[in-house]
Protein backbone atom coordinates (compact mmCIF):
# COMPACT_ATOMS: atom_id res chain seq x y z
CA UNK A 1 0.00 0.00 0.00
CA UNK A 2 1.18 3.53 -0.55
CA UNK A 3 3.19 5.34 2.59
CA UNK A 4 0.51 7.92 2.44
CA UNK A 5 -2.71 7.89 2.93
CA UNK A 6 -5.29 7.81 0.28
CA UNK A 7 -6.97 11.81 0.36
CA UNK A 8 -10.25 11.78 -1.31
CA UNK A 9 -11.87 14.97 -1.68
CA UNK A 10 -15.99 15.59 -1.84
CA UNK A 11 -17.45 18.44 -3.79
CA UNK A 12 -21.15 19.42 -2.33
CA UNK A 13 -22.52 18.44 0.98
CA UNK A 14 -25.84 16.98 -0.17
CA UNK A 15 -27.30 13.55 0.79
CA UNK A 16 -24.69 11.56 -1.17
CA UNK A 17 -21.61 13.62 -0.67
CA UNK A 18 -22.33 12.83 2.82
CA UNK A 19 -22.87 9.20 2.58
CA UNK A 20 -19.79 9.40 0.44
CA UNK A 21 -17.70 11.00 3.13
CA UNK A 22 -18.55 8.44 5.95
CA UNK A 23 -18.28 5.46 3.40
CA UNK A 24 -14.66 6.21 2.54
CA UNK A 25 -13.66 7.68 5.61
CA UNK A 26 -15.09 4.08 7.00
CA UNK A 27 -12.77 2.80 4.30
CA UNK A 28 -9.57 3.79 5.96
CA UNK A 29 -9.08 7.02 3.36
CA UNK A 30 -8.51 10.66 4.84
CA UNK A 31 -11.76 12.59 3.72
CA UNK A 32 -12.59 16.17 3.33
CA UNK A 33 -15.54 17.87 2.10
CA UNK A 34 -16.35 21.37 0.31
CA UNK A 35 -19.33 22.75 1.04
CA UNK A 36 -19.85 25.97 -0.67
CA UNK A 37 -23.02 27.26 1.70
CA UNK A 38 -21.98 28.91 4.29
CA UNK A 39 -23.43 26.61 6.81
CA UNK A 40 -24.04 22.33 6.39
CA UNK A 41 -28.04 21.88 6.14
CA UNK A 42 -30.92 21.04 3.98
CA UNK A 43 -34.42 22.35 3.44
CA UNK A 44 -37.28 20.94 5.97
CA UNK A 45 -39.07 18.68 3.50
CA UNK A 46 -39.72 14.76 4.27
CA UNK A 47 -38.27 11.81 2.66
CA UNK A 48 -38.36 8.96 2.53
CA UNK A 49 -35.96 6.15 3.55
CA UNK A 50 -36.44 2.36 2.00
CA UNK A 51 -34.64 -0.63 3.58
CA UNK A 52 -31.90 0.04 0.32
CA UNK A 53 -30.79 2.84 2.04
CA UNK A 54 -32.09 2.69 5.96
CA UNK A 55 -29.75 -0.23 6.47
CA UNK A 56 -26.96 2.14 5.93
CA UNK A 57 -27.86 4.27 8.23
CA UNK A 58 -28.26 1.37 10.75
CA UNK A 59 -24.79 0.16 10.35
CA UNK A 60 -23.54 3.67 10.36
CA UNK A 61 -25.26 4.59 14.03
CA UNK A 62 -27.03 7.24 11.75
CA UNK A 63 -30.43 6.39 13.31
CA UNK A 64 -29.41 6.55 16.51
CA UNK A 65 -28.17 10.12 16.13
CA UNK A 66 -31.74 10.88 14.51
CA UNK A 67 -34.00 9.41 17.18
CA UNK A 68 -37.71 9.49 16.87
CA UNK A 69 -37.67 12.16 14.57
CA UNK A 70 -36.77 8.79 12.42
CA UNK A 71 -40.83 7.28 11.86
CA UNK A 72 -41.85 4.42 10.96
CA UNK A 73 -45.51 4.37 9.27
CA UNK A 74 -47.97 1.63 10.29
CA UNK A 75 -50.23 1.76 6.74
CA UNK A 76 -48.93 2.82 3.13
CA UNK A 77 -53.07 3.68 1.99
CA UNK A 78 -53.14 4.68 -1.54
CA UNK A 79 -57.09 6.20 -2.30
CA UNK A 80 -58.94 7.20 -5.24
CA UNK A 81 -59.57 10.79 -5.47
CA UNK A 82 -62.96 9.30 -5.10
CA UNK A 83 -62.13 8.44 -1.42
CA UNK A 84 -62.18 4.40 -2.35
CA UNK A 85 -59.40 2.15 -1.45
CA UNK A 86 -56.94 1.15 -3.85
CA UNK A 87 -53.90 -0.36 -2.42
CA UNK A 88 -52.77 -0.80 0.91
CA UNK A 89 -48.98 -2.17 2.53
CA UNK A 90 -47.89 -2.75 5.53
CA UNK A 91 -44.66 -1.61 6.04
CA UNK A 92 -43.96 -3.90 8.91
CA UNK A 93 -44.05 -6.54 6.41
CA UNK A 94 -41.75 -5.01 4.09
CA UNK A 95 -39.19 -4.73 6.98
CA UNK A 96 -39.29 -8.30 7.20
CA UNK A 97 -39.04 -8.99 3.31
CA UNK A 98 -35.96 -6.79 3.52
CA UNK A 99 -34.56 -7.02 6.92
CA UNK A 100 -34.95 -3.40 7.23
CA UNK A 101 -37.16 0.01 8.20
CA UNK A 102 -39.27 1.91 5.75
CA UNK A 103 -39.01 5.36 7.62
CA UNK A 104 -40.11 8.60 6.46
CA UNK A 105 -37.84 11.72 8.04
CA UNK A 106 -37.36 15.26 7.70
CA UNK A 107 -34.63 16.17 5.25
CA UNK A 108 -32.95 18.65 7.78
CA UNK A 109 -33.28 16.08 10.55
CA UNK A 110 -31.52 13.35 8.16
CA UNK A 111 -29.13 15.75 7.03
CA UNK A 112 -28.21 16.79 10.76
CA UNK A 113 -27.46 12.93 11.30
CA UNK A 114 -25.25 12.43 8.60
CA UNK A 115 -23.40 15.46 9.23
CA UNK A 116 -22.88 14.56 12.48
CA UNK A 117 -22.06 10.96 11.76
CA UNK A 118 -19.09 12.44 9.28
CA UNK A 119 -17.19 14.32 12.07
CA UNK A 120 -17.71 11.40 14.47
CA UNK A 121 -15.40 9.26 11.55
CA UNK A 122 -13.48 12.21 10.85
CA UNK A 123 -14.07 13.59 7.65
CA UNK A 124 -13.29 17.20 7.25
CA UNK A 125 -16.37 19.93 6.80
CA UNK A 126 -15.30 22.54 5.16
CA UNK A 127 -18.15 25.20 4.73
CA UNK A 128 -18.05 28.63 2.51
CA UNK A 129 -16.03 26.23 0.02
CA UNK A 130 -17.62 26.94 -3.21
CA UNK A 131 -15.99 25.58 -6.12
CA UNK A 132 -14.76 27.73 -8.80
CA UNK A 133 -11.95 25.56 -10.81
CA UNK A 134 -10.58 22.37 -11.24
CA UNK A 135 -7.44 21.09 -12.53
CA UNK A 136 -6.52 16.92 -13.36
CA UNK A 137 -3.81 15.10 -14.17
CA UNK A 138 -2.58 11.39 -13.94
CA UNK A 139 -1.17 11.98 -10.52
CA UNK A 140 -4.06 14.44 -8.29
CA UNK A 141 -6.88 16.58 -8.77
CA UNK A 142 -6.33 20.57 -7.53
CA UNK A 143 -9.83 22.49 -6.94
CA UNK A 144 -9.65 25.99 -6.53
CA UNK A 145 -12.67 27.91 -4.27
CA UNK A 146 -14.11 31.67 -5.04
CA UNK A 147 -11.76 32.55 -2.01
CA UNK A 148 -8.60 31.68 -3.96
CA UNK A 149 -7.89 28.64 -1.93
CA UNK A 150 -6.61 25.35 -3.37
CA UNK A 151 -6.77 21.74 -2.25
CA UNK A 152 -5.39 18.73 -3.44
CA UNK A 153 -6.80 15.05 -3.86
CA UNK A 154 -5.84 11.92 -5.05
CA UNK A 155 -9.67 11.30 -5.87
CA UNK A 156 -12.39 14.16 -6.54
CA UNK A 157 -16.38 13.54 -6.21
CA UNK A 158 -18.63 15.61 -7.45
CA UNK A 159 -21.71 15.85 -5.47
CA UNK A 160 -22.61 19.30 -6.29
CA UNK A 161 -25.96 18.12 -7.43
CA UNK A 162 -27.97 19.34 -10.70
CA UNK A 163 -26.25 22.29 -11.69
CA UNK A 164 -22.46 20.53 -10.51
CA UNK A 165 -19.75 22.71 -11.30
CA UNK A 166 -17.90 19.49 -11.91
CA UNK A 167 -19.64 17.79 -14.47
CA UNK A 168 -19.88 21.36 -16.48
CA UNK A 169 -15.98 21.24 -16.39
CA UNK A 170 -15.60 17.13 -17.42
CA UNK A 171 -18.38 17.33 -20.00
CA UNK A 172 -18.55 20.82 -20.92
CA UNK A 173 -20.87 19.53 -24.14
CA UNK A 174 -22.79 16.80 -21.91
CA UNK A 175 -26.64 17.26 -21.86
CA UNK A 176 -28.22 19.44 -18.80
CA UNK A 177 -30.43 18.34 -16.74
CA UNK A 178 -34.02 19.03 -18.49
CA UNK A 179 -37.75 18.56 -17.64
CA UNK A 180 -38.81 15.40 -18.83
CA UNK A 181 -42.70 15.56 -18.77
CA UNK A 182 -45.60 18.48 -18.07
CA UNK A 183 -45.89 17.09 -14.20
CA UNK A 184 -44.57 19.81 -11.50
CA UNK A 185 -44.74 19.26 -7.90
CA UNK A 186 -45.32 21.47 -4.66
CA UNK A 187 -44.26 20.66 -1.63
CA UNK A 188 -45.01 22.14 1.87
CA UNK A 189 -45.36 21.12 5.76
CA UNK A 190 -48.02 21.27 8.70
CA UNK A 191 -48.61 21.03 12.16
CA UNK A 192 -50.66 18.20 13.18
CA UNK A 193 -51.83 20.61 16.02
CA UNK A 194 -53.40 23.04 12.90
CA UNK A 195 -54.70 20.48 10.90
CA UNK A 196 -56.64 18.96 13.78
CA UNK A 197 -58.04 21.95 14.74
CA UNK A 198 -59.21 22.95 11.26
CA UNK A 199 -59.88 20.05 9.67
CA UNK A 200 -61.46 17.61 12.82
CA UNK A 201 -62.48 14.98 10.54
CA UNK A 202 -59.06 14.12 9.19
CA UNK A 203 -57.73 12.33 12.66
CA UNK A 204 -59.67 8.97 10.83
CA UNK A 205 -57.29 9.07 8.19
CA UNK A 206 -54.15 10.49 9.53
CA UNK A 207 -53.22 7.76 12.15
CA UNK A 208 -49.42 7.27 11.82
CA UNK A 209 -49.92 5.92 8.13
CA UNK A 210 -48.68 7.62 4.52
CA UNK A 211 -51.82 8.41 3.11
CA UNK A 212 -52.09 8.77 -0.93
CA UNK A 213 -54.23 10.19 -2.90
CA UNK A 214 -54.12 9.11 -6.70
CA UNK A 215 -56.26 11.00 -9.60
CA UNK A 216 -56.42 11.48 -13.02
CA UNK A 217 -52.85 13.60 -13.67
CA UNK A 218 -52.04 14.28 -10.28
CA UNK A 219 -51.52 12.92 -6.71
CA UNK A 220 -51.79 14.00 -3.11
CA UNK A 221 -49.00 12.03 -0.44
CA UNK A 222 -49.37 12.70 3.41
CA UNK A 223 -47.50 11.40 5.90
CA UNK A 224 -45.65 12.70 9.57
CA UNK A 225 -42.60 13.92 10.40
CA UNK A 226 -40.46 15.26 13.53
CA UNK A 227 -41.26 12.63 15.86
CA UNK A 228 -45.31 12.87 14.98
CA UNK A 229 -45.80 16.72 15.40
CA UNK A 230 -45.58 17.43 11.59
CA UNK A 231 -47.15 16.80 8.46
CA UNK A 232 -45.53 16.29 5.22
CA UNK A 233 -47.46 17.36 1.70
CA UNK A 234 -46.49 16.58 -1.41
CA UNK A 235 -49.00 17.54 -4.39
CA UNK A 236 -48.14 16.41 -8.08
CA UNK A 237 -50.11 17.43 -11.20
CA UNK A 238 -49.96 17.37 -15.00
CA UNK A 239 -49.45 20.93 -16.15
CA UNK A 240 -50.63 22.36 -19.45
CA UNK A 241 -46.91 22.79 -20.17
CA UNK A 242 -43.34 21.64 -19.47
CA UNK A 243 -42.21 23.27 -16.14
CA UNK A 244 -38.61 23.43 -16.63
CA UNK A 245 -37.61 26.24 -13.82
CA UNK A 246 -39.71 26.77 -10.73
CA UNK A 247 -42.78 28.38 -11.32
CA UNK A 248 -45.54 30.86 -9.10
CA UNK A 249 -48.59 29.79 -9.08
CA UNK A 250 -51.82 31.72 -7.75
CA UNK A 251 -52.53 30.26 -4.55
CA UNK A 252 -56.74 29.77 -6.12
CA UNK A 253 -55.25 27.89 -9.39
CA UNK A 254 -53.65 25.32 -7.05
CA UNK A 255 -56.17 24.40 -4.96
CA UNK A 256 -58.80 24.47 -7.97
CA UNK A 257 -56.42 21.71 -9.48
CA UNK A 258 -57.75 19.44 -6.64
CA UNK A 259 -61.70 20.33 -6.20
CA UNK A 260 -63.06 17.35 -7.15
CA UNK A 261 -61.13 15.14 -5.17
CA UNK A 262 -61.50 13.83 -1.57
CA UNK A 263 -62.89 16.07 0.80
CA UNK A 264 -60.52 15.56 3.76
CA UNK A 265 -57.61 15.88 1.56
CA UNK A 266 -58.92 19.00 -0.13
CA UNK A 267 -59.55 20.75 3.52
CA UNK A 268 -55.83 19.96 4.14
CA UNK A 269 -54.46 21.58 1.03
CA UNK A 270 -57.00 24.48 2.11
CA UNK A 271 -54.45 25.13 5.00
CA UNK A 272 -51.12 25.49 2.85
CA UNK A 273 -49.66 28.54 1.75
CA UNK A 274 -47.43 27.61 -1.11
CA UNK A 275 -47.84 27.87 -4.41
CA UNK A 276 -44.32 27.26 -6.52
CA UNK A 277 -44.43 24.79 -8.94
CA UNK A 278 -40.74 22.63 -8.75
CA UNK A 279 -40.04 21.15 -12.29
CA UNK A 280 -39.03 17.47 -11.82
CA UNK A 281 -35.56 17.52 -13.68
CA UNK A 282 -34.06 14.23 -15.31
CA UNK A 283 -30.25 14.00 -16.68
CA UNK A 284 -29.97 11.87 -19.66
CA UNK A 285 -27.75 8.82 -19.50
CA UNK A 286 -23.68 10.21 -19.93
CA UNK A 287 -20.99 7.75 -21.28
CA UNK A 288 -18.99 7.93 -18.68
CA UNK A 289 -19.15 9.56 -15.01
CA UNK A 290 -15.70 10.14 -14.97
CA UNK A 291 -12.56 11.69 -16.50
CA UNK A 292 -9.79 9.67 -18.36
CA UNK A 293 -7.43 9.66 -15.18
CA UNK A 294 -10.33 8.02 -13.41
CA UNK A 295 -9.66 10.29 -10.27
CA UNK A 296 -12.65 12.68 -10.65
CA UNK A 297 -16.02 10.80 -10.68
CA UNK A 298 -19.91 12.48 -10.36
CA UNK A 299 -22.36 11.23 -8.16
CA UNK A 300 -26.37 11.65 -7.44
CA UNK A 301 -28.07 14.16 -8.82
CA UNK A 302 -24.66 15.36 -10.62
CA UNK A 303 -24.62 12.07 -12.48
CA UNK A 304 -28.11 10.95 -12.41
CA UNK A 305 -31.38 13.35 -11.57
CA UNK A 306 -34.46 11.84 -11.64
CA UNK A 307 -38.10 12.17 -11.30
CA UNK A 308 -39.70 11.73 -7.79
CA UNK A 309 -42.19 8.82 -8.28
CA UNK A 310 -40.15 6.20 -6.75
CA UNK A 311 -38.62 8.55 -4.21
CA UNK A 312 -35.30 7.30 -5.11
CA UNK A 313 -33.28 10.49 -5.69
CA UNK A 314 -31.45 10.81 -2.77
CA UNK A 315 -31.21 7.68 -1.59
CA UNK A 316 -29.85 6.37 -5.15
CA UNK A 317 -27.14 8.99 -4.13
CA UNK A 318 -26.19 7.58 -0.88
CA UNK A 319 -26.23 4.18 -3.10
CA UNK A 320 -23.73 5.87 -4.93
CA UNK A 321 -21.74 7.05 -1.93
CA UNK A 322 -21.55 3.50 0.19
CA UNK A 323 -20.57 2.05 -2.86
CA UNK A 324 -17.95 3.84 -3.78
CA UNK A 325 -16.80 3.85 -0.23
CA UNK A 326 -16.80 -0.08 -0.43
CA UNK A 327 -14.30 -0.15 -3.92
CA UNK A 328 -12.07 2.49 -2.28
CA UNK A 329 -11.55 0.80 0.91
CA UNK A 330 -10.33 -1.62 -1.46
CA UNK A 331 -8.10 0.67 -2.83
CA UNK A 332 -6.62 1.55 0.57
CA UNK A 333 -5.79 -2.14 0.52
CA UNK A 334 -4.24 -2.10 -1.84
CA UNK A 335 -6.18 -4.74 -3.79
CA UNK A 336 -7.21 -3.21 -6.77
CA UNK A 337 -6.55 0.48 -8.22
CA UNK A 338 -8.15 3.91 -7.93
CA UNK A 339 -8.60 3.67 -11.76
CA UNK A 340 -10.00 0.26 -11.51
CA UNK A 341 -12.59 0.92 -8.47
CA UNK A 342 -14.05 3.97 -10.64
CA UNK A 343 -14.66 1.47 -13.38
CA UNK A 344 -15.97 -0.27 -11.46
CA UNK A 345 -18.24 2.14 -9.65
CA UNK A 346 -19.36 3.21 -13.19
CA UNK A 347 -19.57 -0.35 -14.71
CA UNK A 348 -22.15 -1.06 -11.74
CA UNK A 349 -23.85 2.04 -10.68
CA UNK A 350 -24.82 3.08 -14.26
CA UNK A 351 -27.05 0.74 -15.51
CA UNK A 352 -29.05 0.21 -11.87
CA UNK A 353 -29.74 4.23 -11.69
CA UNK A 354 -30.76 3.62 -15.57
CA UNK A 355 -33.18 1.19 -13.94
CA UNK A 356 -34.17 3.40 -11.50
CA UNK A 357 -35.09 6.77 -13.65
CA UNK A 358 -37.17 4.10 -15.72
CA UNK A 359 -39.25 2.82 -12.40
CA UNK A 360 -39.76 6.51 -11.41
CA UNK A 361 -41.46 7.12 -14.95
CA UNK A 362 -43.40 3.82 -15.00
CA UNK A 363 -44.53 4.71 -11.22
CA UNK A 364 -45.44 7.98 -11.83
CA UNK A 365 -47.11 7.39 -15.38
CA UNK A 366 -49.23 4.37 -13.44
CA UNK A 367 -50.57 6.59 -10.27
CA UNK A 368 -51.77 9.01 -12.90
CA UNK A 369 -53.24 7.19 -15.24
CA UNK A 370 -56.58 8.05 -16.71
CA UNK A 371 -59.52 6.81 -18.51
CA UNK A 372 -59.78 2.86 -18.86
CA UNK A 373 -56.13 2.48 -17.68
CA UNK A 374 -56.65 3.84 -14.55
CA UNK A 375 -59.72 1.33 -14.39
CA UNK A 376 -57.68 -1.82 -15.17
CA UNK A 377 -55.00 -0.36 -12.62
CA UNK A 378 -57.94 -0.58 -9.78
CA UNK A 379 -59.09 -3.80 -11.13
CA UNK A 380 -55.69 -5.40 -10.40
CA UNK A 381 -54.99 -4.41 -6.65
CA UNK A 382 -59.11 -4.96 -6.04
CA UNK A 383 -58.46 -8.85 -4.45
CA UNK A 384 -55.38 -7.16 -2.32
CA UNK A 385 -58.08 -4.85 -0.75
CA UNK A 386 -61.22 -7.30 -0.55
CA UNK A 387 -58.02 -8.99 1.21
CA UNK A 388 -57.42 -6.45 4.01
CA UNK A 389 -61.29 -5.77 4.28
CA UNK A 390 -61.94 -9.03 5.72
CA UNK A 391 -59.01 -8.48 8.12
CA UNK A 392 -56.91 -11.29 6.71
CA UNK A 393 -53.67 -10.96 8.44
CA UNK A 394 -51.38 -11.20 5.69
CA UNK A 395 -53.43 -10.51 2.46
CA UNK A 396 -50.47 -10.44 -0.04
CA UNK A 397 -49.83 -14.16 0.96
CA UNK A 398 -53.15 -15.19 0.19
CA UNK A 399 -52.77 -13.97 -3.48
CA UNK A 400 -51.53 -15.97 -6.37
CA UNK A 401 -47.45 -16.02 -6.27
CA UNK A 402 -47.51 -13.99 -9.09
CA UNK A 403 -49.29 -11.15 -7.69
CA UNK A 404 -46.88 -8.15 -7.76
CA UNK A 405 -48.75 -4.59 -6.79
CA UNK A 406 -49.15 -1.84 -9.29
CA UNK A 407 -47.68 0.31 -6.39
CA UNK A 408 -44.17 -0.39 -6.93
CA UNK A 409 -42.89 3.24 -4.62
CA UNK A 410 -43.57 1.31 -1.49
CA UNK A 411 -43.78 -2.40 -2.44
CA UNK A 412 -40.67 -4.49 -2.17
CA UNK A 413 -41.78 -7.66 -3.55
CA UNK A 414 -43.05 -5.24 -6.62
CA UNK A 415 -39.14 -4.21 -7.21
CA UNK A 416 -36.85 -6.20 -5.42
CA UNK A 417 -34.15 -5.13 -7.53
CA UNK A 418 -34.07 -1.99 -5.99
CA UNK A 419 -35.43 -2.05 -2.09
CA UNK A 420 -33.76 -4.82 -1.55
CA UNK A 421 -30.41 -3.65 -2.95
CA UNK A 422 -27.43 -3.70 -0.49
CA UNK A 423 -24.63 -1.24 -2.11
CA UNK A 424 -21.76 -2.20 0.31
CA UNK A 425 -22.45 -5.70 -0.22
CA UNK A 426 -22.87 -4.95 -4.55
CA UNK A 427 -19.30 -3.05 -4.22
CA UNK A 428 -17.95 -6.36 -2.34
CA UNK A 429 -19.32 -8.66 -5.27
CA UNK A 430 -17.77 -6.09 -7.86
CA UNK A 431 -14.44 -6.72 -6.27
CA UNK A 432 -14.90 -10.38 -5.89
CA UNK A 433 -15.81 -10.77 -9.24
CA UNK A 434 -13.10 -8.40 -11.19
CA UNK A 435 -10.21 -10.17 -9.19
CA UNK A 436 -11.94 -13.76 -10.42
CA UNK A 437 -11.63 -12.37 -13.84
CA UNK A 438 -8.08 -11.49 -14.01
CA UNK A 439 -6.74 -14.97 -13.50
CA UNK A 440 -7.68 -18.56 -14.34
CA UNK A 441 -8.85 -21.54 -11.94
CA UNK A 442 -6.34 -23.65 -11.11
CA UNK A 443 -8.16 -27.43 -12.80
CA UNK A 444 -6.97 -29.74 -9.43
CA UNK A 445 -8.37 -26.89 -6.54
CA UNK A 446 -10.83 -24.98 -8.30
CA UNK A 447 -9.53 -21.89 -6.83
CA UNK A 448 -8.98 -18.89 -8.81
CA UNK A 449 -5.31 -17.47 -7.82
CA UNK A 450 -6.11 -13.66 -8.28
CA UNK A 451 -8.39 -13.28 -5.30
CA UNK A 452 -5.81 -16.36 -3.50
CA UNK A 453 -2.80 -14.16 -4.01
CA UNK A 454 -4.49 -10.70 -3.67
CA UNK A 455 -5.72 -11.94 -0.13
CA UNK A 456 -2.06 -12.71 0.67
CA UNK A 457 -1.21 -9.45 -0.33
CA UNK A 458 -3.45 -7.99 2.24
CA UNK A 459 -2.42 -10.25 4.73
CA UNK A 460 1.21 -9.68 4.11
CA UNK A 461 1.25 -5.99 3.49
CA UNK A 462 -0.69 -5.20 6.91
CA UNK A 463 1.24 -7.44 9.16
CA UNK A 464 -1.74 -10.22 10.00
CA UNK A 465 -0.45 -13.21 11.62
CA UNK A 466 -2.13 -16.36 10.48
CA UNK A 467 -1.92 -19.28 12.50
CA UNK A 468 -0.90 -22.70 12.07
CA UNK A 469 -4.20 -24.05 13.11
CA UNK A 470 -5.11 -22.03 10.22
CA UNK A 471 -7.39 -19.12 12.11
CA UNK A 472 -6.51 -15.46 11.45
CA UNK A 473 -4.61 -14.23 14.72
CA UNK A 474 -3.66 -10.40 16.06
CA UNK A 475 -1.98 -7.60 13.77
CA UNK A 476 2.13 -7.89 14.16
Amino acid sequence: MAPNKLHVGICGGGMGGLAAAIAIARAGAKVTLLEAAKELGEIGAGIQMFANVSRLLVRWGVDELIGDDLIAVDEINTWGSDSELLARFDPKMGAKQTGFPHWVVRRDHLHAGLTECARRHGVELIVGSRVQSLEHSKDSVKVTTVQGVQHTFDLLIGSDGIKSTIRRVLFPDAAVPQAASTVAAFRGILSYEQVFEQVPEARQLLRNTMDAWIGPNGYILLYPLSAGSELNVVTLFEMDHVVKTPEDMDLAEFRHLYKDWNPIARKILELVNYTQKWPLLVLPPMKTWSNEHKNVVLLGDAAHCMQNHMAQGAATAMEDGAFLGGVIGEVVRDTITLPEAIELYEKRRMPRVWTKQQASFVSGTINMATGEKAVRRNQASAPEVKAWDRNIIRPIQMLPTTYRSWQMFCNPSSVPGILYYDPEGDADNAVCEYLQSQSAMDETTLVTNGLWDKWWDVVNNNGIEVRTDGLIGASK
